[in-house]
């Protein structure tokens, strides 16, 4: 599972979207289209014009979304748990 936030300075969505990722502990990575520009084309092709923009690569595919969307970032809370869960009940 991998969770990458793109994001760009003095964003306040961006800010929330991070905070809230880590208040829930899910593991993401940050990075700064501003100064990536494969990150910024990459944001494009998915058809984004506004950051921020969280993807989620999880076992089941993958899932992305743009600006602050506390409902997606819980839901996604929620996924990761059932996973962790799966995954021990099978271990």
């Amino acid at each position: 599972m991998n969770v990458t936030v793109y994001s760009k300075p003095n964003c306040m969505g961006c800010t929330a979207t991070k905070r809230l990722l880590t208040r829930l502990e899910i593991p993401h990575t940050i990075v700064d289209i501003t100064d990536d520009g494969a990150a910024y084309e990459y944001v494009r092709s998915l058809g984004y014009t506004s950051a921020p923009v969280v993807v989620a690569e999880l076992p089941d595919g993958m899932q992305h979304w743009a600006e602050f969307r506390e409902e997606r970032i819980r839901h996604l809370r929620r996924e990761l748990d059932a996973i962790a869960y799966l995954n021990q009940e099978l271990s």
